[in-house]
């Protein structure tokens, strides 16, 4: 993978994988997508089984591209920083969905 895309491709596997799990709570799921049920059985199982394989992506880059000391602190930043942007993301639709 070329350099200028290895860290947004690293933190755009780690953003999806926290967006599938965010999904996959009833809650979540009742904001965003369908306010009258929640997520399937079989929907959250494919999330969850999604967001797993993104995350195992995601380390597998960043140990591929920067060695194994270096690219799990650099998963562990990613991992952070997909997070925080999926709360924030998830905060920001379920305000405009209802305003």
């Amino acid at each position: 993978m070329p350099d200028a895309l290895m860290l947004p491709g690293l933190f755009g596997l780690c953003y999806f994988a926290f967006a599938a799990l965010a999904l996959s709570v009833e809650r979540h799921w009742r904001d965003l997508v369908d306010p009258r049920r929640g997520p399937p059985r079989r929907t959250v199982f494919r999330l969850r089984l999604a967001a797993l394989l993104c995350l195992a992506a995601a380390l597998s880059v960043a140990v591929r591209h920067d060695g194994t000391g270096f690219g799990l602190l650099l998963w562990a930043l990613a991992l952070s920083a997909g997070a925080l942007a999926v709360a924030a993301t998830v905060t920001w639709r379920t305000r405009s969905a209802r305003g």
